[in-house]
């Protein structure tokens, strides 16, 4: 069973794509053996084929920065664009810099300052927001930087935080679901100097893969199917239906990005589980292994899986198989995952300075936060700079996935009992329900701005374009932007 992130209720779906995978090999190895025996014995037996998936993973590529003496420039484009899904017919995408669907992966390196020029050539107003990276209000990208059909925006910034794995996307008041449902979406590696992850699989496309999750529906005619009321069809990852990737036969990096309107995934491996290695905000102190993953709308988590003794399956129990892994003996093999990753730190509670409550519930038909819809006009919450604060995150009603702009925060509590180890890390995105109240702690020590505010909202998205969104402004003696 899994979460129906819309109305908050269980279901069953049918692994159906699984079972026909499954009996189309078996099939496949019955014909083999009766081949065997036609032909008179094994030795005329043809290799059953590495896998049954039937299309190779588009991997985005990556976009390396200009560089103008100490400033990273970065030039993106968003246009329309044709995509298929590997269903033979062609339907109508977002994609940046010319390509069909998503765009590129851009990759940061902490203590670089970046330039990033963003062209709309849309025939509407867009924005483009970066997904979990502590940057001033000026440049987050949210709904008060609109992007005007034919102009370029530019979003100035250093980068200050740890490695991690962050996306982009536009994020417009009422039409970021749409534009996220048609490709819209990149991803942002940030790399550091931690010593302690330097022998992680880290070579892109090899042993460290981007792994986007979407679950386009079609119509009768094969088009996309814009549906805000369910869970769309099956799964695609980067934009391809029932993929394959060949990778290291080793430790295989999955950079996992739930870029979904709704749903939400429990991911497994059919090979010893998964070692979970970083959530949102960067490395957990030491890989963590477990049997199953729950992934959020607009959460990100770094597992590593051993291909070693040969195909790895990524999978869901509901939505079937998300993603061959096939081991090619030939690429380079990354070393074991070291037993420590990182010393995160951890905020105390003798720290906190200030608490907030937010609760998420739908109100006579209306998604709210606070009983308060939200208003562009309106500032919510107005925080002193240098805060550290504890925020109660519940819902009487619904599903959702909470999260934050601008900030990291720390899960202190899981309906008052300490995080799951895989939860202890930094995150800015978390799952709340009527069944799940969360308590976290974060620290508003990087940018001040009383004029533009951030947003906080839910991330199942008809429910944030339906009003469960709220903003908030840090004040105070602190860095304001430039």
């Amino acid at each position: 069973m899994t979460w129906d992130m819309t109305l908050g209720t269980t279901r069953a779906v049918t692994g159906w794509r699984r079972s026909a995978r499954l009996i189309a090999w078996c099939l496949f190895a019955a014909g083999s053996m009766l081949a065997v025996a036609a032909c008179g014995g094994d030795d005329r037996l043809t290799e059953i084929p590495a896998g049954v998936a039937t299309n190779e993973l588009f991997i985005p590529p990556l976009l390396e920065p200009e560089r103008t003496g100490p400033i990273a420039n970065y030039d993106l484009e968003l246009r329309r664009s044709q995509h298929d899904y590997g269903t033979g017919t062609t339907v109508d995408t977002y994609g940046y810099n010319g390509q069909a669907i998503f765009g590129p992966t851009l990759k940061w390196t902490t203590g670089d300052y970046v330039s990033i020029h963003v062209t709309n050539t849309l025939d509407e107003v867009t924005t483009n927001h970066w997904h979990g990276a502590d940057v001033p209000a000026d440049d987050d990208g949210g709904p008060h930087s609109p992007i005007q059909p034919g102009e370029t925006w530019t979003a100035d910034f250093p980068i200050i935080q740890d490695a991690a794995t962050l996306w982009y996307h536009p994020h417009r008041d009422g039409t970021t679901s749409k534009s996220i449902h048609l490709g819209a979406v990149g991803m942002i590696i940030v790399e550091d100097d931690n010593p302690l992850a330097a022998n992680l699989p880290n070579t892109y496309g090899v042993d460290d893969i981007p792994v986007i999750l979407r679950n386009p529906d079609f119509d009768d005619d094969g088009q996309l199917a814009y549906k805000d009321e369910d869970d769309g069809g099956e799964t695609a990852v980067n934009g391809t239906l029932d993929p394959f990737v060949n990778v290291s036969a080793g430790p295989v990096r999955l950079r996992i990005l739930n870029a979904s309107q709704k749903t939400l995934y429990e991911i497994s491996s059919d090979n010893n589980g998964l070692l979970v290695i970083a959530s949102d905000g960067g490395y957990l102190d030491q890989p963590v292994r477990v049997n199953d993953l729950t992934v959020t709308p607009g959460d990100r988590v770094e597992v590593i899986v051993d291909t070693r003794e040969g195909i790895v399956n990524l999978t869901d129990d509901d939505y079937g198989d998300i993603l061959e892994l096939r081991p090619d003996p030939s690429l380079p093999v990354a070393p074991e995952p070291p037993e420590q990753l990182n010393n995160i730190d951890r905020i105390e509670p003798a720290e906190i300075t200030a608490e907030r409550r937010f609760r998420m519930d739908r109100v006579d038909g209306q998604w709210k936060i606070n009983d308060t819809q939200m208003d562009m006009g309106r500032i919510d919450q107005t925080i002193q700079f240098g805060a550290v604060e504890r925020w109660t995150l519940s819902s009487e009603e619904g599903a959702h996935s909470f999260h934050v702009h601008q900030t990291q925060f720390q899960i202190l509590s899981i309906n008052g009992r300490p995080p799951p180890p895989e939860e202890t890390g930094w995150e800015d995105t978390v799952f709340v329900s009527e069944r799940r109240t969360v308590e976290v702690a974060a620290r508003f020590n990087t940018y001040t701005n009383p004029d533009v505010p951030y947003m906080f909202h839910c991330h199942i998205l008809p429910h944030e374009e339906r009003g469960m969104m709220g903003q908030f402004v840090v004040v105070g003696d602190g860095p304001a932007d430039a």
